[in-house]
């Protein structure tokens, strides 16, 4: 069971860990004569992408109506609980919170470069 702290620890640990992985990134490219606040944000950008499509299939994975696919179509044997179906979207917050952390520190460095 995750409280909303661990949630949003675990939410900034990612998205530090990928800023710092973007900023690395971008400083190498550089080198190569590339503009550093457009690689970061490109790279952000896809970043953001990735983590919201990883959420919702985090979420998706134990809904009702994926249990039930898996159920008559492959023969699973697992059955649809809903405990299961709530640790499933915790798990799946802390992506979609650091894919929020992440917009927000795009939209600041969009306006940080437009100026």
């Amino acid at each position: 069971m995750l409280t909303f702290l661990q949630i949003l620890g675990r939410s900034l640990r990612i998205a530090c860990g990928l800023l710092v992985a973007d900023g690395l990134g971008a400083y190498g490219l550089t080198f190569l004569r590339y503009a550093f606040i457009e690689i970061i944000g490109d790279s952000i950008l896809i970043e953001v992408a990735i983590l919201f499509i990883i959420a919702g299939l985090l979420d998706f994975h134990s809904s009702i109506g994926a249990v039930q696919f898996r159920k008559t179509m492959l023969g699973s044997q697992q059955e649809y609980s809903s405990s299961a179906h709530k640790e499933a979207e915790r798990r799946a917050l802390v992506f979609l919170l650091s894919g929020v952390i992440l917009l927000l520190v795009l939209i600041i460095l969009a306006l940080y470069s437009g100026s």
